[in-house]
């Protein structure tokens, strides 16, 4: 797959926040999780939809054109995310809840069978509970895979825009955008898409300002104070919102791929391109490292106490969630990821 620096250095941090946002006042800091910004950080899940929608379009459009290319496609989608998907939804089940009865089975299998976005075995996220994206991601593989297959090229921009449109305005009817459990697909789909046509107005020839940058950074951060901080006694306001910052989120991603200003050299800084590489361990590993090392790092600091001990907590739960991720990144994603592929005829 192509890659694309300094979209894989925002990945890397934005997989940070949504870390972040899954600690709270009991065991974080008050001035990490009690602001808008982490308490909003659960949307950039939204980011890595468009920006998975862009890279496989990038990487697969002129290249699904018959059943044979998307059996392919898909042994080498499901290659690269399940042992890692697996791996870490067992150290889930066996450290945060270890527990052997009916409801984690049945949770470890919706994860398991990349059901845990749909309403297939029920309304949950299932095991190990970031998870759920990723069944909203393969289901946005075979979708995108079979339009290709069927529309072909030419009338493959009219299905998905149809089909874009229907997800937004289902969600817009369930009067939630940011849905999880059982219609999290069709939130991941038509997010999914909009990286589909970031990449088709990506290929036309046009320029813009370095200084665009900043304004979409300005954009999201208002987006996100104002979805915050307005009262749900405005509800359509608040849907209007909700359903402008994936676009906001694509528009971002098309500004980075048009310009070379000082925020794009930044994410292209070796912290930003390690972060980027070992993105997706972080977001599948944080809510065991959470679950498993919080309540023993509260145990083992006993030299500090309030928000000092919570912060020193949170600093050493960071670095050993990067460590680990580093590792599972090596010896999962990359060596176990290679020897699979090495294995499977295409």
């Amino acid at each position: 797959m192509q890659r694309i620096n300094k979209l894989d250095g925002l990945r890397g941090l934005f997989a940070l926040f949504v870390v972040l946002f899954h600690l709270n006042k009991n065991n974080a800091p008050l001035f990490i999780v009690d602001n808008f910004f982490i308490r909003e950080s659960y949307i950039f899940v939204d980011f890595f939809f468009i920006l998975s929608g862009y890279v496989i379009t990038l990487t697969y459009n002129e290249r699904l054109n018959t059943s044979a290319d998307f059996l392919t496609f898909l042994k080498k989608r499901f290659i690269r995310l399940y042992p890692l998907l697996l791996f870490s939804t067992l150290m889930y089940w066996g450290f945060v809840h270890p527990h052997f009865n009916n409801r984690n089975i049945w949770l470890a299998l919706d994860t398991l069978l990349l059901t845990n976005a749909t309403p297939i075995l029920g309304s949950g996220i299932g095991m190990n509970y970031p998870s759920w994206s990723i069944s909203s991601e393969m289901i946005s593989y075979l979708i995108f895979g079979i339009s290709s297959i069927l529309a072909l090229q030419n009338r493959k921009p009219l299905l998905l825009a149809i089909l874009t449109m229907g997800c937004f305005c289902f969600l817009a009817f369930q009067k939630d955008y940011f849905m999880t459990g059982s219609f999290g697909f069709i939130r991941g789909l038509a997010c999914f898409n909009l990286g589909y046509f970031i990449y088709t107005i990506s290929k036309k020839k046009f320029n813009l300002s370095n200084q665009s940058e900043w304004l979409v950074l300005i954009g999201i951060l208002g987006l996100m104070f104002l979805h915050f901080t307005i009262s749900t006694a405005y509800p359509l306001l608040i849907l209007l919102l909700q359903l402008l910052i994936p676009i906001a989120f694509a528009i971002s991603i098309l500004v980075l791929i048009k310009t070379n200003g000082i925020l794009s050299q930044l994410l292209q800084t070796k912290p930003f391109l390690f972060l980027g590489k070992i993105s997706y361990s972080v977001y599948l590993n944080h809510a065991f490292i959470i679950g498993f090392f919080i309540p023993k790092l509260f145990k083992w600091i006993q030299f500090s106490q309030g928000e000092a001990k919570k912060t020193m907590s949170m600093c050493i739960l960071l670095l050993i969630l990067i460590l680990y991720s580093w590792c599972t990144y090596y010896l999962i994603e990359n060596k176990l990821g290679k020897k699979l592929a090495a294995s499977i005829k295409y």
